[in-house]
């Protein structure tokens, strides 16, 4: 009973962590982004920006990987152990 709860809690604290590291990935990648457009404010082309964005998009996207993939399998195992207890 106790082992069950410390895995519900363990996975919870797995999720909320995961969804914090993502949160502030993403941000820095907004911080850097907007810090690109003042520091080349007239040389600074919209094809020039699709582009940093894309690196940005990408760099976001390899570092929260593994992360959603914590998130998504967290999830899943916290919805089995909750079908397990209703049986």
């Amino acid at each position: 009973m106790m082992g069950r709860q410390f895995r519900k809690l363990f996975l919870s604290v797995a999720v909320a962590v995961s969804v914090v590291i993502v949160f502030a990935v993403c941000w820095h990648s907004l911080e850097e982004i907007h810090y690109l457009k003042s520091f080349f404010p007239k040389g600074f082309t919209v094809e020039e920006a699709f582009y940093a964005s894309a690196v940005e998009l990408v760099k976001v996207l390899i570092v929260s990987l593994p992360f959603v993939l914590v998130i998504l399998i967290s999830l899943y195992l916290l919805v089995g152990f909750s079908k397990n207890k209703d049986e």
